[in-house]
């Protein structure tokens, strides 16, 4: 009997190594230095998973230490010196720890921005112009609209297929990591292929050769180190923004809400693309309340006076391309 549970023991022990070496062989991906701590392939032994993950303590979902958007905040917030990115701010800065020069955030921020909205300027270039400027304030003024990142139900506006019955779009859970991955993907901005809940097309956007997260003209939406940034932009936001998206002007869609809209494709900086008229964090930009109700519809959609994250005031995004 002795004997026979040796022979036992050793067999199991003989098959948790096998298990141990292909675990090992199959977790050894190259690893891919998207930014800071979110590294996709960390390898067999994962030591940054406590940075963020709780095992029987957690606080919110999946396991995290914090509710997400608070565990983001440690380093990407006002207070936090992890990154050098702020998003609360709109700031970013040239150092780790919050050193060296700061600067404004391409995406401006969450609770304040440093878009000098009301301060535009453009060369006399017909319909579109390439070469305008939306220069940067120097110091952040409290947002007037922002994407949600609380885990809160949010509409998101346009989502669905075209429809001839009045459907605004379906309301979905926003928070940081549902346009973000947190673990790594070696994508542009860590940005998903595929926003959670969106129900949209996967649309993978190549990663900056090198990363610039600031800008001194925010009309300026093109990334020289991400060719397929602007390229690829419009078709991402379409994740969630569906019936926003197209590639004519003028046309009826056919959809009761969402009719005749703006070419929104074009892959050109100056040209007609969400990225040129929208920031994607937040925005200080304010829109009149006479011409709120029109940059959405006419038949109802929710229209408060707010900048739709808007780069320029009011009409200041059309007229800056057209003259």
């Amino acid at each position: 009997m002795a004997s026979t549970g040796r022979h036992e023991r050793t067999e199991r022990l003989a098959l948790l190594a096998l298990a141990c070496a292909v675990g090992v062989l199959t977790a050894a991906v190259p690893s891919l230095a998207d930014n800071g701590p979110h590294r996709m392939g960390a390898g067999p032994i994962a030591d940054n998973c406590a940075a963020c993950h709780r095992v029987h303590t957690s606080q919110g979902e999946p396991l995290l230490g914090q509710t997400q958007t608070a565990l983001c905040y440690t380093c990407h917030g006002s207070s936090g010196t992890g990154a050098s990115t702020d998003v609360e701010d709109g700031v970013g800065y040239s150092g780790a720890g919050r050193s060296g020069e700061n600067g404004a955030l391409r995406g401006g921020g969450f609770k304040y921005a440093l878009i000098d909205s009301a301060n535009p300027s453009g060369q006399e270039t017909g319909y579109s112009d390439p070469n305008g400027v939306v220069p940067v304030l120097s110091e952040g003024q409290p947002v007037s609209s922002s994407h949600s990142v609380d885990s809160s139900k949010q509409t998101a506006w346009g989502n669905g297929p075209i429809s001839a019955e009045v459907n605004y779009g379906k309301s979905i859970m926003l928070r940081c990591g549902s346009c973000h991955d947190p673990h790594g993907n070696g994508k542009y901005r860590l940005l998903r292929p595929i926003p959670t809940e969106s129900g949209g097309s996967s649309v993978s956007i190549a990663d900056a050769s090198t990363k610039v997260y600031t800008t001194a003209n925010y009309w300026q939406v093109a990334d020289p180190n991400a060719p397929q940034f602007i390229e690829k932009i419009s078709e991402w936001c379409a994740a969630c923004h569906t019936r926003y998206l197209s590639s004519t002007s003028y046309t009826n869609s056919g959809d009761a809400v969402f009719t005749q809209r703006h070419i929104s494709n074009q892959t050109k900086q100056g040209k007609a693309s969400c990225i040129q008229c929208h920031v994607v964090h937040g925005s200080n930009a304010n829109d009149s309340e006479a011409s709120a109700g029109g940059v959405h519809s006419l038949v109802g959609v929710p229209a408060p006076a707010d900048g739709y994250l808007l780069r320029i005031d009011a009409k200041g995004t059309c007229t800056m391309c057209h003259k």
